[in-house]
């Protein structure tokens, strides 16, 4: 999906013709203009690959607290997975497998839904199992403040990855809260200005039930306005509900309506599953980039079908997040990193030239990070 658009060609053509006609004519204010807007496009480019260096390799990954943990983890310890019902939700329980048998956990899973209903059922059945630590990815403490504080009162800790408010609901910080986000955000808003050449009409596909869609939609709006000051960021909502279903649907009618688009972000990468296919079918040549990315997004990244992805180290961020849980579950204090250094260690822009032969493990920040934890989780 790199072949020129037909809008592109028609601003080609257009760029063509004005040079023929400059070149017959002998008025010199035009070329001034072309020549100013140009190098201001190329300097755009130029600050947007600067910014982007923390995420194209140019970042020493490390284990965010690496130190041992108090006291060694007793095997049977009990951890409940909370599982929005999300494809990426489901490589996160993934994840957790393997330093659960490292650790010999009793891992359970319990499907939250996603209505204020469902969430509240599930989080009673949470409270009644009764587990030695809880793990929350995404869903936000505000549909279950009551069972927060159930669990806060039986000494039961919640360790959160992307949610955006855990310390106002009394709840440990998240490594990847809201500045982690925006700053993340920001790398989203550059990529798309370098990966496009510095187009100057962009959208951005939000999915307003996540909680971390708006930061990352503030931070790209506001690297965009820095770098490209006369770039618009069209938003369009994709409601969770279709995910997995009709979000490419509704990215395709987007861009037939808006067929001088140079670029696309989303909140989460989900929206370009099965999105290429019909792209082509329309006739639409309109290359994206998102976060959150799934197997199936590195798959069409390696065919040459999505231009890239902002790839997180999903088994790592597991990894991290279980980590935080057990140093809770000791009483441990530990400190996060600064968020730049934060936002970099688990992510990192891929595309074709560094996607991963395996999509299901998919983008991996750090060797042997595995053996790291094991050491630092005292085991033998």
């Amino acid at each position: 999906m790199h072949t020129p658009t037909p809008t592109r060609m028609r601003a080609a053509a257009i760029v063509a013709a004005g040079a023929l006609l400059l070149t017959a004519c002998s008025s010199a204010g035009a070329p001034a203009e072309t020549s100013a807007a140009s190098e201001g496009t190329s300097e755009a480019v130029e600050a947007a690959n600067a910014f982007l260096a923390p995420w194209t390799g140019g970042a020493k990954a490390g284990l965010l607290i690496d130190e041992p943990l108090s006291q060694p983890i007793a095997e049977g310890t009990r951890v409940v997975y909370l599982d929005v019902g999300t494809p990426v939700s489901a490589v996160m329980w993934e994840n957790l497998q393997a330093p659960a048998e490292l650790l010999g956990l009793k891992l359970e899973r319990v499907q939250t839904g996603r209505d204020a209903q469902s969430i509240n059922t599930a989080m009673n059945t949470v409270v009644e199992l009764a587990p030695d630590g809880v793990i929350n990815i995404t869903l936000d403490p505000v549909f279950f403040e009551s069972q927060i504080k159930q669990l806060d009162a039986a000494g039961i800790p919640i360790a959160s990855g992307s949610v955006m408010n855990t310390t106002e609901f009394g709840l440990p910080e998240a490594f990847n809260g809201p500045d982690w986000m925006k700053l993340n955000g920001e790398a989203l808003g550059a990529a798309a200005v370098a990966r496009s050449g510095g187009a100057t009409e962009l959208v951005f596909y939000n999915v307003p039930e996540f909680p971390f869609s708006e930061y990352e939609l503030a931070g790209a709006q506001e690297r965009i306005a820095a770098l490209s000051p006369e770039a618009t960021v069209r938003i369009v909502d994709i409601p969770i509900a279709e995910l997995g279903s009709t979000a490419a649907d509704r990215i395709v009618s987007d861009l037939q309506a808006n067929p001088d688009t140079g670029y696309f972000m989303a909140s989460v990468d989900e929206v370009q599953i099965g999105l290429p296919q019909k792209l082509e079918l329309a006739g639409i040549d309109v290359d994206g980039i998102a976060m959150w990315t799934a197997p199936p997004n590195y798959e069409q990244i390696s065919t040459g079908q999505q231009d890239a992805t902002l790839g997180v180290d999903l088994s790592l961020m597991m990894w991290t997040v279980l980590d935080q849980l057990l140093r809770e579950i000791n009483g441990q204090e530990y400190t996060w990193p600064d968020v730049e250094t934060r936002a970099a260690a688990l992510t990192q822009i891929i595309d074709s030239e560094n996607v991963p032969a395996d999509p299901v493990a998919g983008y991996r920040a750090i060797e042997g990070y595995q053996e790291q934890f094991a050491e630092n989780w005292l085991v033998n």
